[in-house]
């Protein structure tokens, strides 16, 4: 027999056939077991996909709560009105409803204690209405803590969460950066059901709370500090959300099951038994080979159909965006409605498209798009964007996961916005940014502030030592903008500030920086210096666009500025240097009358610091009482008796002895300390007087310096006439000496404040003396306008009146001017007999000076008293006195 034939006859038998139908069966259900397992194997990676991402928009959820609590606990630590509630010597009511306004929208409660714990303010907040209640000791607990932290470092804040509320602690810092914590704030914010429900609205399973007894903590990652954790569950049928206190112990646990997982669950443990059955009942009915193929055949593709429709409709139910596209020609092939809603296409539209026409990188190519989206994964999600239908972005996250569907190569892409979170995040840095640029910048003039130079300035000193370049520190005070201030207003004064911001940063370099330390001093720097001119030729510049008169709401102010300038390396090495010795050049040209430019020296310095030390000593000395007053007599150059006394302040130092008035009375006018200097000579002569003549001592009158200041202050005339009044003294025996700057600088701020007071102490009684009459303004004048009784002519005059004839014609002159004027005319400076005898040829009468008596003690000045004083008689003034030998 044939091959064929018996190859024929094998197949008409039954047996061959059962055999074979046995076979294909086999073959037909191991095929459909293989495949509903891999179909239920992409199908749980998808839900486990699925249900991950939801874990993380929930955990990014809760952080967002604690986050947007931290940012108000921030605005509440760094207000103004926190800052003064924490000090306990302030008025707290306006800063509590201050603090009550912030808080009401954004906490729940809220609760401000000072450093050492003490509770300034607690309040709780329900429906928006407040509520002052005693402290939360869950919140004092968590202050306690944050002390504890504060001593060991300087933390930001602290954050926990316990009994279902977050709950943020910051410190209250003062201005100093080194300085300890002022005080806290204290906010918290609780997980209220509300919360929870929308919560559970954004995801698509079932949101639940987890006991904590019946939680293993195990199931979810270790922490060691407050944070929110998520993770899968062991079977991956769940996840786990837990919230942990500022210990990194679990305190509330959420659990979220998937909605479609027990579908899936149901037909994953009910398929396999029927296709056991199936396998069973095949092996069994092997009489029914053709039945049990056409229906296992059946079964297989209802069966296919059916996990088709549930992975669909699970990746129909994702909240984030899922295309399916083709591995080679990267087409198109699923996109699920949460996709299609962002970009805007139909299904039909969408089918067209390819991954480079979805996906962007901002300038990047296709090709370097195409490139990052097949080499991304499911495990590191990379950030790109979506383009629209209308033609706009937005922001996404991407994962892919590689599939094989029918043996056909395809890449599901997982995508979820990002947008909202990057426009918050965005939102965060232009706020940081904004509250940089008014920490660092002046509001009023736009210029950085004092803060900006001292982070700027340091750098640009390191830049110019590793260019080998000089650096200059220009330091600029206006002129007498107080008086501007005084007379004009202080809108007036701001504006004048902006318009001097304005042409300061119109006459430097681009690289130069101007900068406004505060009221009227600014400072600028001169970067790339190559030399020295290069900063004097600045520095002029300033001075003389200064100098152009200002037109403020249509009136012309003139001012002028003031220029100190440093150089680096020649003049210090460091801000600190540079700044402190621009300062002093600064106080240098307003010595040297204002409206100029000076170099540091260190001569300059070391007048500084003289200046410095002569101050310090002189407050000391009025401290410990080193200073005392002297007298020198007023001689009639006639009779040889003594008509009037000067007071003279003396400084007996421990060490250095007795210190020259004009070594010390300048530097106490320049810093104030002339005020009370003066008030000082005025009671100790005062006291004097009054013993003197408790003990039966004739009195003469008595002449006192007064300084500038003295004037300005316009308390002077209330003092004098207190004290005459307690020691029982008539007005016509005190004579105020004033030199002729402190009585006709018109064109001070506060000349009209000095006339006045001089007008007063006229109408009490007290005489007006003119002192070093011929060295300053000698305006004639002013003679004429001004009540004056007697000008001293100054001791420059006298010295050489025997001599020189210019002198003796100027002397002359003042005498005659003086007579006609009915002005008394009183020479200091007297040491020679020949002088007595010119100046009472030319008319005057009464002289001062070391022929007569040396500026001596009280008690050595009394026994001159009681033998050659010539008192006044009770009708006569002390003009009268002076008058006295002139016919």
């Amino acid at each position: 027999m044939s091959r064929q034939a018996r190859l024929q006859a094998l197949l008409h038998r039954r047996p061959v056939w059962l055999a074979g139908g046995t076979l294909l069966l086999v073959v037909v259900l191991g095929l459909a077991l293989s495949s509903q397992r891999d179909w239920r194997n992409r199908a749980a990676v998808l839900e486990r996909e699925n249900t991950s991402l939801q874990l993380t928009q929930l955990a990014h959820d809760l952080r967002a709560q604690s986050d947007q609590l931290a940012e108000h606990a921030r605005e509440l630590a760094e207000s103004e009105a926190a800052f003064r509630l924490v000090q306990d010597n302030t008025d707290a009511s306006a800063d509590r409803l201050a603090l009550a306004d912030m808080a009401r929208r954004s906490v729940d409660a809220l609760l401000v204690l000072n450093a050492s714990r003490a509770v300034r303010f607690s309040v709780t907040v329900v429906n928006g209405q407040l509520s002052e209640q005693p402290p939360d000791p869950v919140l004092m607990q968590l202050i306690e803590s944050a002390a504890q932290s504060a001593a060991a470092s300087r933390p930001s804040q602290v954050a926990t969460f316990a009994d279902d509320r977050w709950i943020i602690a910051r410190p209250v810092n003062a201005r100093a950066p080194s300085a300890p914590p002022l005080g806290w704030v204290v906010v918290s914010r609780s997980l209220s059901p509300a919360l929870v429900a929308q919560l559970a609205r954004s995801v698509s399973g079932s949101l639940t709370a987890q006991p904590l007894k019946e939680f293993d903590p195990s199931a979810v990652p270790t922490a060691d500090a407050f944070n929110v954790t998520s993770t899968l569950s062991h079977d991956n049928s769940s996840g786990f959300i837990a919230l942990r206190d500022a210990s990194g112990r679990p305190v509330r646990v959420f659990r979220l099951t998937p909605g479609a997982a027990s579908s899936a669950a149901e037909f994953s443990g009910s398929e396999l038994p029927r296709a056991d059955g199936f396998v069973l009942a095949a092996l069994l009915a092997l009489l029914a080979i053709v039945a049990i193929v056409i229906v296992a055949v059946r079964r297989y593709f209802r069966h296919q159909r059916s996990v088709d429709a549930r992975y669909k409709a699970l990746i129909d139910q994702a909240n984030d965006g899922i295309v399916i596209v083709d591995a080679n020609t990267h087409q198109v092939l699923y996109t699920n409605p949460a996709f299609l809603n962002r970009l805007g296409y139909a299904n039909e539209e969408a089918q067209l498209l390819t991954l480079s026409e979805i996906f962007a990188d901002g300038t990047a190519t296709p090709d370097s798009v195409l490139a990052r989206l097949i080499g991304a994964d499911s495990q590191m999600a990379i950030t790109m964007q979506q383009r629209c239908k209308n033609g706009s972005f937005f922001d996404t996250e991407v994962r892919c996961n590689a599939l094989d569907v029918d043996g056909r190569d395809v890449l599901a892409y997982v995508t979820h916005d990002v947008s909202l979170r990057r426009k918050a995040e965005q939102q965060l840095i232009e706020n940081q940014q904004r509250l940089d640029k008014m920490a660092h910048h002046d509001q009023l003039t736009g210029l950085p502030n004092r803060h900006y130079l001292t982070a700027f300035l340091p750098q640009a000193i390191e830049e110019a030592r590793l260019a080998h370049t000089m650096l200059g520190v220009v330091f600029l005070d206006l002129d007498r903008f107080k008086h501007i201030n005084d007379t004009r207003g202080h809108e007036t004064g701001d504006k004048l500030l902006q318009e001097v911001a304005t042409r300061l940063r119109t006459c430097v370099r681009d690289s130069d920086v101007v900068i406004r330390m505060g009221g009227d001093e600014f400072v600028v720097v001169f970067r790339n210096v190559k030399n020295y001119d290069e900063v004097t030729l600045g520095a002029g510049r300033i001075v003389e666009t200064l100098n152009r008169p200002i037109i403020i709401d249509r009136h012309s102010l003139q001012t002028t500025g003031s220029v100190g300038v440093s150089l680096y390396p020649r003049d210090g090495a460091d801000m600190v240097e540079l700044l402190k010795h621009s300062d002093t050049a600064m106080y240098q040209a307003k010595d040297r009358g204002r409206n100029n430019v000076q170099m540091f020296s260190h001569a300059m310095n070391r007048k500084l610091k003289h200046r410095v030390a002569v101050e310090a000593s002189l407050r000391e000395a009025l401290r410990l009482k080193q200073l005392d007053v002297h007298y020198q007599p007023f001689v009639n150059l006639i009779t040889r008796k003594i008509v009037g006394l000067e007071a003279l302040m003396r400084w007996l130092h421990p060490i250095h002895g007795m210190i020259p008035a004009d070594q010390f009375i300048p530097v106490a006018e320049e810093t104030g300390l002339i005020v009370p200097m003066g008030n000082f000579v005025l009671h100790r002569t005062m006291q004097t007087m009054s013993a003197w003549r408790k003990a039966g001592v004739p009195l003469v009158p008595m002449s006192l310096n007064v300084a500038p200041a003295q004037l300005q202050r316009g308390e002077l005339q209330s003092t004098i006439s207190t004290l005459l009044k307690s020691h029982n003294l008539r007005p016509e025996m005190l004579q105020l000496e004033m030199t002729e700057r402190a009585v006709f600088d018109s064109h001070s701020p506060a000349g009209e404040n000095r006339q006045d007071t001089m007008a007063r102490l006229r109408d009490l009684g007290i005489k007006i003396a003119i002192d070093d009459f011929g060295t300053g303004y000698s305006s004639l004048s002013y003679l004429k306008n001004w009540r004056v009784d007697a000008l001293k002519i100054d001791r420059s005059f006298v010295r050489d009146l025997v001599t020189d004839s210019s002198d003796l014609a100027i002397v002359s002159a003042i005498i005659a001017i003086a007579r006609h004027l009915h002005i008394e005319v009183i020479a200091e400076g007297i040491e020679a007999y020949q002088q007595v005898e010119i100046l009472r040829r030319l008319g005057c009468t009464v002289g001062q000076g070391f022929l007569f008596a040396r500026p001596m003690p009280a008690d050595d000045i009394l026994k001159l008293l009681r033998d050659e004083a010539e008192p006044p008689k009770e009708e006569e003034d002390m003009l009268a006195v002076f008058s006295a030998g002139r016919g």
